[in-house]
């Protein structure tokens, strides 16, 4: 998955900078920020194909940016991910128009993956190959997590 720029935002350096480098590994180019301010500014400039952004960051919540980045870019996935591992943390990513929610700690061949399917949805559409069945998975999520909590998500 070469040429996709992934934007990320997180307020910790180090989980910016392990996140990046697995997917710069992947091929993906990659732009992180530790704030709100950051994401929207790149966002709204048209920069990045899929966002990844932890809940809390020091400006606003992740919860507060999601639906301006919808209404402005209807179409660029949102990953959300948050060390608070809760079912309402993830419904109210779903409910905000979040691709998936990453619950932390993560594998990150998990997120790779993740950020990949997503990537994928922002191409042209004769470049997409068909989902299988298994994808088309109700609006909470696709996560492993998810899975676990609502066993009748998997494929």
């Amino acid at each position: 998955m070469t040429g996709k720029t992934v934007l990320i935002a997180d307020d910790d350096s180090a989980i910016r900078t392990v996140v990046s480098q697995a997917l710069s590994r992947s091929g993906f180019l990659v732009r992180s920020t530790g704030t709100a301010a950051g994401l929207w500014r790149w966002v709204n400039e048209g920069e990045g194909d899929v966002v990844v952004t932890d809940v809390v960051l020091p400006d606003e919540n992740a919860f507060e940016v999601i639906p301006r980045i919808k209404k402005l870019r209807p179409s660029l996935p949102v990953i959300v991910m948050s060390a608070k591992n809760t079912i309402m943390t993830a419904i109210a990513a779903a409910e905000r128009g979040a691709y998936d929610y990453l619950p932390k700690p993560f594998d990150l061949n998990v997120l790779v993956s993740l950020v990949s399917r997503a990537a994928r949805k922002t191409e042209p559409k004769g470049n997409i190959a068909p989902e299988p069945a298994a994808e088309n998975l109700p609006i909470i999520g696709r996560s492993p997590a998810m899975q676990d909590i609502y066993p009748s998500l998997r494929g």
